[in-house]
């Protein structure tokens, strides 16, 4: 039932600019999980990338497609500057790729250093509350452009390939961090989002092949860790929805007071049990 649990709040926290990594290590924390390393969020993770893909069906074929029309492209002479000039899915499918580079290379680097902080209830919760701030300076001050798949730049997709870097660190939201950069960067408001939420599916994938092994080596119950896989893409579907709603009537603010109380106690139980 735990396993549940904890699929239920990925799912919920993925896409809400919350930091679902930051939740997982408080709620093994609170719920006693002997569940270390990320191995298990990864594949928590996995179930959500699947509620993107459904949620965005429609734009990925369009994508996939126009990647692989590009590469033959290429492969007969003709220049990639060119083909994103064309086609607008084939350069959004490039700079996706670009966007990925950044976190890929110190996710992998810095793996084990992550692997300590997600059994530190506390930094996290420190980690929350610079969540909290950003949100709120963010939601604020970035009120996006006008920007799209069409008039997106290089430039764009490596600042927010960065900012999703930054959010490997349990408690810093990706979804957050990654929206507000578009945003920064005078992306549309819905483009933003919907460029964070793709954005996501590259970085999982390649996570959970790095985990694969790892995850088939635990001595746990399969049939549960399926059920809270699933339950984590059916909460982050919808979760999505709701966000993309709250982005476009600037209400992501109310996340900061989310993230401030739950931070403050989560710190004072931490140290009234002597961390």
């Amino acid at each position: 039932m735990s396993l549940i649990w904890l699929g239920l709040i990925q799912g919920l926290t993925e896409f809400f600019p919350v930091s679902s990594s930051g939740h997982l290590v408080i709620l093994k924390y609170f719920l006693k999980l002997n569940l270390t390393g990320v191995a298990f969020e990864v594949f928590l993770h996995f179930g959500t990338m699947l509620a993107v893909i459904v949620l965005f069906r429609k734009e990925i074929k369009e994508l996939l497609i126009s990647f692989f029309n590009s590469i033959y492209k290429i492969l007969e002479g003709e220049n990639l500057s060119s083909i994103l000039k064309s086609n607008s899915y084939s350069k959004f499918a490039w700079f996706l790729i670009i966007s990925t580079i950044p976190a890929a290379i110190i996710g992998y680097t810095l793996n084990s250093y992550f692997e300590i902080l997600f059994n530190k209830p506390i930094i996290v919760s420190f980690m929350l509350i610079i969540t909290g701030a950003i949100l709120w300076i963010g939601n604020k001050n970035y009120t996006g452009g006008s920007k799209n798949i069409s008039k997106i730049t290089y430039q764009d997709a490596i600042f927010i390939g960065l900012a999703q870097a930054v959010a490997i660190i349990p408690g810093i939201s990706r979804s957050g961090l990654t929206v507000f950069a578009g945003l920064y960067r005078n992306l549309d408001r819905e483009f933003a989002a919907k460029y964070s939420f793709i954005l996501s599916i590259p970085i999982i994938l390649g996570a959970t092949i790095f985990k694969v092994r790892e995850l088939l080596s635990w001595n746990i119950n399969f049939y549960n860790l399926i059920l809270s896989g699933l339950v984590a893409s059916i909460s982050s579907y919808g979760a999505m929805k709701v966000f993309i709603r709250l982005l476009k009537n600037r209400k992501i603010y109310f996340f900061s007071y989310y993230l401030w109380i739950l931070s403050i106690f989560t710190i004072w139980i931490t140290l009234s049990k002597g961390y």
